[in-house]
């Protein structure tokens, strides 16, 4: 068919939400912990502090809990690597998020 089918954007992710939501609800329910998203974030960037704003509320709003780490502009490599191999193996963390862009 030729013809063009509308998809409403704002629907379709209230519906993917609700989705979610019931899915994390059902794997509480059947005796695994709640998810944990852990977000480092590195500096300043204004623009990567609403994203990661945002990801946090998206978290509540579906039942992950969350985190955010900030760290100094001048964080060393080394020092942010550590930080990841140490949040990787914490089995509270479900996910785990570096902010882009570094500085």
């Amino acid at each position: 068919s030729d013809e063009a089918t509308i998809i409403s954007g704002t629907k379709l992710a209230k519906q993917v939400l609700k989705e979610v939501q019931r899915d994390v609800e059902s794997w509480i329910s059947c005796g695994n912990k709640r998810p944990h998203l852990t977000v480092v974030l590195v500096g300043d960037n204004p623009a990567s502090h609403i994203y990661v704003r945002n990801k946090i509320k998206a978290a509540a709003a579906v039942g992950i809990s969350s985190e955010i780490i900030l760290r100094p502009n001048d964080i060393s490599q080394e020092e942010l690597l550590d930080l990841t191999a140490k949040l990787n193996k914490d089995s509270a963390v479900s996910g785990l998020l570096v902010q882009l862009p570094l500085p």
